[in-house]
C-alpha cells in the first residue's frame, strides 16, 4: 500500500515530501489496544476529534483489546507506515510489560516512530471514607505497628499498582500485604468495603468514588499537586523524592515518514493549548501534554522504560516465559 502511494504521488509530479506534506488525503485510524469506555479510550476520543478537526479528515478510533494491550500495539507495529495507522501508546503496555516477559512480541521503542505524549496523570492512594487513616503518615504508623498485615489491593502481580506500592513500601521501610484482584474496579471495591486497607491506581479509575464521597484520596503520586484534586497532598510531601507517573501518547509503525510525525506532533501541541480540550482532559483526572518534537518523545520513551525496569527489579517481580 505505501509503495502504491508513493508511486501515485510520484505520477502526479510531486516530490515525496510534499505528498507527505499534504498528509492526510483519506481517514486515519488509531489504534487503543485496551476496551471502550475507559480512561485511555475516553482521552483517546477527545484527541481524535481534535485531530479531525485541525487536520481535516476522519481520525477514527478502533478498540482492539487484549494480552494486556499487546495485540493492538502488536497491529500497529507490522502495519504500513504511511501515517494512516497509529497507536494509543501507554505506560503499561511500552514501560512495564516489556520488563515482565522475556518474548515480548515487539520492540517497545524501536518498533515503533514516536509522534507525541498526550497525557499524563497520578496514581491515587486512596482509602475508604470510613477508613481511620486520614493522612499518608497515620497510613504509614499503622504498617510499621503490623508488619506484614496492612493489606493493599492490586489488579495482579506486575501490574503498575502493584510495583508503585512495593516501592512505597521500600521508601517508608514498611511491610505491606499483597492482595491482587482481577481489575481496578474489584480492588477499588474491596477498599469501599474493608477487604484492604489502601489502593493505589491511576486518578481516573477512583476518581468517581473520591467525588462521590466513598473514597478519601490521601495523596497523588506526581511531583505538583493536581488541578482536579488540589486539597490532596502529593506523596513526596511525605516520603520525599516519591514520583509515579502514567503516560499516554501516539506513535506510528517504525519508519514512518518524518514529514508525517511532525506534522501530526504540531496538530497535538496546538490541540492541548485549547482551553476547551485543557478543561475537558483535567476533569477525567489527567492532565494534557504535548511533546515538544517527535525526538523529545522518543526521550520519554527510553527514560520511562528504563525506570519502571529499575522499579520491576528494585521490587524482585518474576519474570515469565
Amino acid at each position: 500500500m505505501r509503495i502504491r502511494s508513493l508511486l501515485l504521488a510520484l505520477a502526479a509530479g510531486l516530490p515525496l515530501a510534499a505528498a507527505a506534506q499534504a498528509y492526510p488525503t483519506k481517514p486515519v485510524k488509531m489504534i487503543v489496544p485496551w476496551p471502550p469506555g475507559g480512561a485511555t479510550d475516553v482521552i483517546a476520543r477527545h484527541m481524535a476529534e481534535r485531530l479531525t478537526a485541525r487536520l481535516g479528515q476522519s481520525f477514527l478510533i478502533e478498540n482492539r483489546p487484549g494480552a494486556t494491550g499487546q495485540i493492538g500495539t502488536k497491529a500497529v507495529a507490522t502495519s504500513d507506515p504511511d501515517g494512516y495507522t497509529l497507536i494509543v501508546m501507554s505506560t503499561t503496555v511500552q514501560s512495564v510489560g516489556p520488563h515482565l516477559s522475556k518474548t515480548y512480541p515487539f520492540d517497545p521503542i524501536n518498533d515503533f516512530t514516536p509522534v507525541s505524549q498526550i497525557v499524563t496523570f497520578p496514581y491515587g492512594l486512596v482509602v475508604a471514607a470510613t477508613s481511620p487513616h486520614k493522612t499518608v503518615a497515620e497510613l504509614i504508623a499503622a504498617a510499621k505497628a503490623a508488619p506484614g498485615k496492612l493489606a493493599y489491593g492490586s489488579f495482579g502481580q506486575g501490574s503498575a499498582p502493584h510495583l508503585i506500592t512495593e516501592l512505597f513500601a521500600q521508601a517508608t521501610g514498611t511491610q505491606l500485604l499483597h492482595v491482587p484482584y482481577k481489575g481496578g474496579a474489584p480492588a477499588v471495591a474491596a477498599v469501599m468495603g474493608g477487604e484492604i486497607a489502601f489502593f493505589i491506581d491511576s486518578l481516573p479509575s477512583p476518581l468517581g468514588q473520591i467525588r462521590g464521597g466513598k473514597l478519601r484520596a490521601l495523596a497523588v503520586t506526581t511531583k505538583a499537586r493536581v488541578a482536579v484534586l488540589p486539597e490532596v497532598p502529593t506523596l513526596a510531601e511525605s516520603v520525599p523524592g516519591f514520583e509515579a507517573i502514567a503516560w499516554l501518547g501516539i506513535s506510528g509503525p517504525a519508519k514512518m515518514p518524518a514529514e508525517v510525525s511532525n506534522r501530526l506532533n504540531e496538530a497535538i501541541r496546538q490541540s492541548t493549548a485549547e482551553p476547551e480540550y485543557i478543561a475537558r482532559i483535567r476533569q477525567i483526572g489527567a492532565e494534557p501534554v504535548a511533546s515538544g518534537s517527535p525526538a523529545e518523545f522518543h526521550q520519554l520513551l527510553v527514560s520511562q522504560k528504563d525506570s519502571w525496569g529499575k522499579m520491576i527489579r528494585d521490587a524482585n517481580v518474576p519474570i515469565k516465559d
